[in-house]
């Protein structure tokens, strides 16, 4: 019975010891202070009292025989902070903001009187934090709430700090509408940490946030480089960003933001306008829990829910892609009007505008009446070609010069968008057991893109994204000096990059074995297909995606 206890008490202590090294308390923030007398002495053992306006949750401590107080692990908002000691009247100091990751000090000088007697002041901003080293730019609430976002994407609010710039990066590429790469500072993108909630919010394939978290559920975040507090670590530059939290009064906001192109204006010479549908909706609900004749949960239990949603459906429509001609794919090059393999000059040397005949590899002459024999087709021409089950890599041109000279296909398609969202927090005052928060936050991401390939619909790439991000921390003030900060999460990001998978038959006809047998359906690939310039790509352009066939190949 005891090596079980012994046990059990070993595997607790390794748990927060790991809590530790994976989480920060710089989620929430502290406020501290020395309480004196008239003549400057520093007074011990007075009682400090700290309100959050917003849900009348007070936390209380002692000052130690130095005068000072620290009261931590409190979340961001406005406080009242009384101290009260015998002898002396009743401080109230109103008003005391405090932002993510901040310790806010509150210095308290008492006077002589009844205890009765209150001395009320008002809290006034302090422009340097005195108390920490951190060099950090604030995003409060006000500015997440009011200041235009476009996607209401929170990570354009980095932006309004000095040293914040958007740079290129596969980010771009793959969350499309999520934001491209960002260096903070001169640091590189892949040195941004992002925490939430005082938990690790990271990609690390990306080194982007895991879980993008709508407007309406945050309520405020810090950037913070150079000299900040240990407890982050391993980067140089950390994003803090914590959650909305309920309170004693009822909130909720409901919204839709359209756009359509049947508003918008046609470029010049632009014939038809591309399509586009953005529809973004959601709400966000937060108060007290409130059961009537059942449960009261004002001062002590609240909650807060948040959807959004974000569906888009975008045209692309581009004219500058140059595809063979039908009897070129068939091997007829009689009338291409291309060079000759060989001149009197020497070998031919291609041009973007003017490419070399095809040769016979085995003869290095041209092929007899510049026609390559049917016979003499590859299985992957075969079935680019669209023959014995194949796809058909290349279409024939739609347009002469559509874009200028040389160009003679428009590649027109509707790439659709789609984004989903949640976040539920739940908080609750324990009293004497101290206080408790879980919230679980899900976000689902889906987007295609066009990498090159004028092939469809395999042409077209497809990334996919879901993240879950959930936590649960306990506070308990241990005596009046002593506080005890619990939290435990998981956090799992799941990025996949693919395309539009062939079957197993067309697998089979590529006389593919044995390659890749387990990889999913979205990684079952067709070919690159490259035929050199000035010719656009064939069959699947998927970026860093391995397709069936590693090697991009031609067709003869």
């Amino acid at each position: 019975m005891l090596a079980n206890m012994r046990n059990l008490f070993l595997i607790g202590l390794i748990l927060s010891f790991a809590n530790l090294l994976h989480a920060q308390g710089g989620a929430n923030g502290t406020i501290l202070g020395t309480v004196t007398d008239p003549a400057g002495a520093v007074l011990s053992n007075a009682r400090v009292d700290v309100t959050n306006i917003a849900t009348n949750v007070t936390n209380q401590t002692q000052t130690t025989s130095s005068g000072d107080f620290t009261l931590p692990f409190l979340p961001p908002g406005t406080y009242r902070i009384t101290v009260e000691a015998p002898g002396f009247q009743k401080s109230v100091t109103n008003s005391v903001t405090l932002v993510v990751g901040q310790e806010a000090r509150v210095n308290v000088a008492m006077k002589p009187g009844a205890v009765s007697e209150t001395v009320e002041v008002q809290a006034s901003a302090v422009s340097l934090d005195t108390d920490s080293s951190a060099i950090s730019q604030i995003v409060t609430q006000r500015q997440v709430d009011q200041l235009p976002l476009n996607g209401r994407n929170f990570l354009s609010l980095l932006f309004i700090g000095a040293g914040a710039v958007q740079t290129n990066g596969e980010q771009g590429q793959m969350r499309q509408g999520e934001g491209n790469a960002i260096s903070i500072n001169g640091g590189r993108p892949t040195s941004n940490n992002y925490t939430l909630d005082g938990l690790i919010n990271t990609d690390t394939a990306l080194n982007t946030p895991a879980v993008i978290l709508s407007q309406d559920a945050i309520q405020e975040f810090k950037i913070q480089s150079e000299t900040y507090s240990a407890e982050y670590g391993f980067s140089a530059n950390q994003v803090n960003i914590i959650t909305k939290s309920g309170s004693n009064q009822l909130h909720g906001t409901a919204f839709e933001f359209l756009r359509n192109d049947a508003f918008d204006a046609k470029a010049p010479f632009q014939q038809t306008l591309p399509e586009l549908r953005q529809n973004q909706f959601g709400f966000v609900v937060g108060g007290p829990v409130y059961i009537p004749k059942v449960y009261d949960g004002r001062n002590k239990t609240f909650f807060l829910v948040n959807y959004e949603g974000w569906r888009i459906r975008n045209g692309f429509d581009q004219s500058t892609f140059t595809v063979p001609e039908p009897a070129q794919l068939n091997g007829d090059f009689s009338t291409s009007g291309l060079q000759l393999p060989s001149q009197a000059g020497g070998p031919c040397s291609p041009t973007p505008t003017s490419p070399c005949m095809p040769i016979d590899p085995l003869t290095g002459a041209a092929f007899p009446g510049n026609i390559i024999p049917s016979t003499r087709f590859s299985i992957l021409a075969q079935q680019s070609l669209g023959l014995n089950g194949g796809i058909n890599a290349f279409p024939a041109p739609n347009c002469i010069g559509c874009a200028g000279p040389g160009f003679n296909y428009r590649l027109a398609v509707t790439l659709p968008q789609s984004t989903d969202q949640e976040t539920y927090r739940l908080d609750q005052e324990l009293g004497r057991l101290g206080k408790l928060f879980f919230r679980y936050t899900t976000a689902k991401y889906q987007n295609t893109n066009i990498n090159g390939s004028v092939t469809l619909p395999y042409g077209i790439g497809v990334f996919n994204e879901k993240s879950e991000s959930w936590m649960i921390s306990h506070t308990k003030n241990i005596g009046s000096r002593m506080i005890n900060n619990f939290r435990f999460g998981r956090l799992e990001p799941i990025s996949i990059q693919g395309g539009t998978p062939i079957n197993s038959s067309q697998v089979s006809a590529l006389g593919i074995t044995g390659v890749y047998p387990n990889l999913p359906a979205y990684a079952r690939l067709f070919p690159t297909l490259n035929l050199g310039p000035p010719y656009g790509n064939g069959g699947e352009v998927m970026g860093s995606q391995v397709p069936v066939v590693a090697a991009t190949r031609s067709l003869c």
